[in-house]
């Protein structure tokens, strides 16, 4: 018989996505994303209709998305380099085919957040304030600039916070009523296809 290689028995790794689900690194990202997502939007928010100083909420937003940086720009470079797995067999095509490009369009205004976000601190002549650091501008204040950043900005968080609100409410749909595997999807990494063996023991 073959005799069989030590590194046969270790199970198939779960971290990359499958063709019809998401790995485990899929998954973290997303969790992680979507805590500092709607983080980032209640703390936004609350700038300009908060009670207290304007300039202490303004800059404690702006610590958050410093923080959660890196871990945002890993949630969309990820998704863009892997694209979306396919539908499981008992999801409905066409609900699938509908969620995708809203998925997508977070993922890009997600995306304008990331870029906007510091252009428009910079551009009001303003330092990114990370709780006792501050990160000046590379160049100087400029009110075009900023007029056009903070739009693209408040246009973001809008089309973030509907998107989020329809995704959550089809999440919640698919995990009460249509139990299609959707939910589990994005719970669970998926298994990997099993290996044929093509050679023969001797």
């Amino acid at each position: 018989m073959r005799k069989l290689d030590p590194s046969e028995a270790r199970p198939p790794s779960r971290l990359q996505d499958t063709a019809d689900g998401y790995g485990w690194i899929s998954i973290g990202l997303h969790w992680g994303a979507a805590v500092a997502v709607v983080v980032l939007l209640v703390a936004g928010s609350q700038i300009h209709a908060g009670q207290g100083d304007y300039g202490v909420r303004r800059d404690l937003h702006t610590a958050i998305a410093v923080c959660a940086y890196l871990l945002l720009w890993a949630r969309v470079l990820w998704r863009f380099a892997k694209g979306h797995p396919g539908p499981l067999p008992k999801q409905g095509r066409l609900s699938f085919a509908a969620a995708k490009p809203v998925h997508w369009l977070m993922v890009i205004a997600l995306a304008a957040m990331l870029v906007s976000g510091p252009l428009m601190a910079w551009s009001a002549g303003l330092p990114i304030h990370v709780f006792a650091l501050a990160i000046p501008g590379p160049y100087p204040a400029s009110e075009a600039l900023w007029r056009l950043t903070h739009a693209v900005h408040v246009i973001g968080a809008s089309i973030i916070a509907a998107s989020l609100a329809l995704h959550v409410a089809a999440v919640a749909a698919n995990a009460a009523i249509k139990r299609d595997g959707g939910f589990d999807k994005i719970m669970i990494a998926a298994k990997p296809a099993p290996t044929v063996e093509t050679g023969k023991d001797g």
